[in-house]
Parts: structure tokens; C-alpha cells; sequence
């Protein structure tokens, strides 16, 4: 076996990075933009940037009213749209399923009952819910955790890991 050398040479011409690029824009995902705060070296929280013409006919709940109707008595089935890795570092502990939000398919749904849907920050539940609602699911049924569990770990478990 034989290995070759190259030579690189630092391009001093080039403008420096200074920070990460946006994943989601970057993967032709919704337009996004990172938070200028410190994350604590934690990948980059998103925030979609609204449109005014986009309208949603699926149900936004806080986390914090989430709370109070799971105390209430509110069964949903959960819906973790994240990815399985994802899923391991930190989730829900009443998540019924994990499925990719571009995996989502109308048989690993019920047929009746509410469906909570949570992803990190929000931008892939609201995905998977305009999908549910192309398969058929009617979409008064929907409901997408707003903010993600992100915003589950500031609103109501800060105990919970933050990635």
C-alpha cells in the first residue's frame, strides 16, 4: 500500500468563518435565523423567520399549556419527529413514536384522538403536520408543540439536557 502527500497552504485572501452555517437553510429547510446569544457551546437554537402568508391549519400549543391539559387529563399520542439519535439524548417521557419528520407515515398514526407533535425547536413538527394533513389526518387533531422541546426545557424542565 502507498499513501500520497498533497500540500495546502492557507488561503489568506479568503474571509475568515466566524461561525456556523445555518444547517436548515443550508439543507433548502425554511429560512432561519441563529440567535445571536451565547449557547454555551450548545449547536445553534433556530428561529423561523414567519410568512406572512403562511397559515396554519393545525393547532400551536405553548409548553406550558401542554402542562396543564396533560394535568388535566389530555391523552394525546406523541409524535417525537426528531431523529432517533436525537431521541436518546434528551425526550418526552410520554413519546408514543419517533419517526423523522420526512418519515412520517399515516399508518403509524391512530385513526382517533389527538396528536401532540414535537421536534427541537418547532420547524420540523410544523413540517410533519402539514404532511399528516396531505396523508388525511384532520388536521383539528394536530397539534404542534410550540417551540419544540427546547422550548419544553426552558418553559418547563430546565432540568431536561439542552442540545
Amino acid at each position: 500500500m502507498k499513501f500520497g502527500e498533497i500540500g495546502i497552504s492557507k488561503d489568506n485572501e479568503r474571509e475568515p468563518i466566524s461561525e456556523l452555517i445555518d444547517y436548515q437553510g443550508f439543507c433548502a429547510g425554511p429560512k432561519v435565523q441563529t440567535q445571536k446569544k451565547n449557547t454555551g457551546g450548545r449547536t445553534m437554537d433556530e428561529v423561523e423567520t414567519p410568512s406572512a402568508e403562511e397559515k396554519t391549519l393545525y393547532h400551536s400549543i405553548e409548553p406550558k399549556e401542554c402542562l396543564d391539559k396533560l394535568s388535566n387529563g389530555w391523552a394525546p399520542w406523541v409524535l417525537d419527529v426528531r431523529l432517533q439519535t436525537e431521541h436518546e439524548i434528551v425526550a418526552l417521557p410520554f413519546t408514543d413514536e419517533v419517526a423523522p419528520h420526512r418519515a412520517v407515515k399515516i399508518e403509524n398514526v391512530p385513526k382517533a384522538g389527538d396528536i401532540l407533535v414535537y421536534c427541537k425547536a418547532g420547524t420540523r413538527g410544523k413540517k410533519a403536520c402539514n404532511r399528516l394533513i396531505e396523508l388525511g389526518v384532520d388536521p383539528d387533531r394536530l397539534h404542534n408543540l410550540d417551540g419544540g422541546i427546547m422550548r419544553w426545557q426552558k418553559d418547563v424542565d430546565p432540568m431536561m439536557p439542552r442540545y
